[in-house]
Formats: structure tokens, C-alpha cells, sequence
């Protein structure tokens, strides 16, 4: 069986969520990143233990001392010399390591090493952009891992709320917006209009462009526009 990444994802995902833990996915180039209780928890995955994993990982701790990193469970067990090294080395560099029995049905989630504080540099600026990031996400579309799809940061799912807006509304003003609690961000998202959805009817004035009424129905944003969607027609019938 061919491994990839994204397959680790699902299982640890549920497992933190188990524990209690807020879990995004893709978050500051973050393979998975979960907070509970006011503390951070990042993770990265791999299909095998590597350096490009170790480095990884060893950039994450300057916004946290809780990083891991995630493999799947290896075939020959904890008896190998490899396994054992590896276990030197991290614990050496401070990082924790979950594995994923992606061989079971039931594809058990073993917290194998726990990390240790790191003497590490915390840098703040990145940590509260991190922390921005997941508190202004509402959605969980991405899988950890992931290379080949768009990723659903904050910015691009408030920008597919205000295409559900004038999807509903079929035009929407700056000043309805701030009349609905969207003073702040929203009207820049459309003025700077990064991704060509909407167009300029006349001034503070906006509507879907053809781009715009496409990613509705793409295939890559389908879980955030169902969402909105739902939304916003509860608020069209108020």
C-alpha cells in the first residue's frame, strides 16, 4: 500500500479531538495545529523519518515547546536499532513523536515521546500570527499533509463568506456590511479584491464576478460555501 502524508491526518486529528484540542490543518505552513486550554500544539507529518522531518520540526519550536512529529508505526517494531536512535535524537533536540498504526483497522494513535521544554527563542510576532490564524478560521477543510490543493486559510474562507453574502443578496454596500457587524476586514477584501471574485458596481458597491459565482460551486471550497450558504439564508429570511 502506497502512504502518503494526508493519510496520517484523520487519526490524529480525531485523537486530539478527543483530548479536547481545536485542530486546523495547514496553518502557517504548520502540518497540523491544535490548541487547548491556551496552549499551542504543532505537529508535523511524515511518511518516514527523515532530516527535512527533524528540521521542520525544529523551526516549529520557536512558537511552541509542544511539537511533534508523526510517522506511521513502524513494521519492525521498537526492538530496531534505527527505531532507537531516533528516539536518542529527539529526545536530544526536545520533540515529542506520535505514531499512527495506518497497518491496523483500527489505526491507533501512540503518544510514543512527549516533548521536553525547549531552550529555544520564542519568537512572538510569528506566535500570535499563528494564533490569529486558527482563531479566525471557522471552518476545517484542510487535511494536514496536503501539496496539491488550495489551502483554506483565513483570509480565502472570509472571502468566500462575502461571495455567500451577495450570493444572496446579489449586490451588497461597505455600509450594509458594516450594518451586519462586517466593518472590520470585509470591506478591504473586496476593495483589494485578491482573487478577482467580486466587481465594482459603482462606488462601495459590489457583485459576484464570473470568477466569483465559479468558486461557488468548485469542488475545493465546498465545505466552507455549503457553511455560509446556510448562513446567510437564515439571515436573507430575517
Amino acid at each position: 500500500m502506497s502512504l502518503k502524508e494526508t493519510d496520517l491526518y484523520e487519526p490524529i486529528r480525531s485523537f486530539l479531538e478527543d483530548e479536547g484540542y481545536q485542530v486546523q490543518a495547514e496553518v502557517k505552513h504548520c502540518d497540523i495545529a491544535a490548541v487547548k486550554d491556551g496552549e499551542t500544539l504543532i505537529i508535523e507529518l511524515k511518511k518516514s523519518f527523515n532530516l527535512k522531518l527533524v528540521y521542520q520540526a525544529l523551526d516549529r519550536q520557536s512558537l511552541t515547546d509542544q511539537v511533534f512529529v508523526a510517522i506511521p508505526r513502524p513494521k519492525k517494531g521498537q526492538r530496531d536499532r534505527t527505531w532507537k536512535d531516533m528516539i536518542k535524537l529527539l529526545k536530544r533536540l526536545e520533540l515529542g513523536l506520535i505514531t499512527v498504526a495506518l497497518d491496523s483497522p483500527l489505526q491507533t494513535v501512540d503518544v510514543v515521546l512527549e516533548p521536553s521544554d525547549s531552550l529555544v527563542r520564542k519568537n512572538r510576532k510569528k506566535q500570535e500570527r499563528l494564533q490569529a490564524e486558527i482563531e479566525n478560521r471557522h471552518i476545517a477543510e484542510n487535511i494536514g499533509g496536503m501539496t496539491r490543493r488550495k489551502i483554506m486559510t483565513a483570509y480565502r474562507e472570509k472571502a468566500i463568506e462575502l461571495c455567500c453574502i451577495i450570493e444572496q443578496f446579489d449586490e451588497i454596500a461597505i455600509k450594509e456590511l458594516r450594518q451586519m457587524g462586517k466593518g472590520e476586514k470585509y470591506p478591504s477584501i473586496l476593495q483589494s479584491n485578491v482573487y478577482q471574485w467580486f466587481e465594482r458596481i459603482e462606488k462601495g458597491v459590489y457583485r459576484l464576478s464570473s470568477d466569483g459565482l465559479e468558486t461557488l460551486e468548485s469542488l475545493d471550497y465546498e465545505k466552507a460555501v455549503c457553511y455560509y450558504r446556510a448562513v446567510y439564508r437564515k439571515e436573507k429570511r430575517k
